[in-house]
């Protein structure tokens, strides 16, 4: 096991026991494009443009509230949720403009080890 995979476990584990009651399942969605590719270019699709469809994603993390250093920002607003997911436990990756459990995904970030995710969100 490496250095990485050590990480996961331990707070995988973490998020098994000590933080238990913090750690909330989520749903996420994205709204894609469908594809419909028959060697035909995307400027030739009908009018009205591709169908889409939904990925849906899910994982499980904790829901805090941005401390006040935090909050001095102007990317981040008062109402906004920061939301901690490990990398490992969510089956796509998140992206601007996701829907996860009611919220609209703002920003999306991951620490320089790949373990974790910290995503903001905004009510929608």
């Amino acid at each position: 096991m490496g250095l990485r995979d050590d990480i996961q476990a331990d707070l995988a584990e973490a998020f098994d026991d000590e933080l238990a009651d913090a750690v909330t399942a989520f749903i996420g969605t994205r709204t894609v494009a469908s594809d419909t590719d028959d060697g035909v270019d995307d400027w030739m699709n009908p009018p009205g443009g591709p169908s889409a469809s939904t990925l849906t994603y899910s994982g499980r993390g904790v829901f805090a509230d941005y401390s006040t250093y935090e909050l001095e920002s102007d990317i981040i607003n008062v109402t906004d949720v920061k939301l901690i997911c490990l990398a490992n436990e969510i089956t796509a990756e998140p992206i601007a403009d996701d829907k996860i459990n009611g919220y609209s995904v703002v920003r999306v970030d991951k620490d320089p080890a790949g373990v974790a995710y910290e995503i903001q969100l905004r009510q929608v």
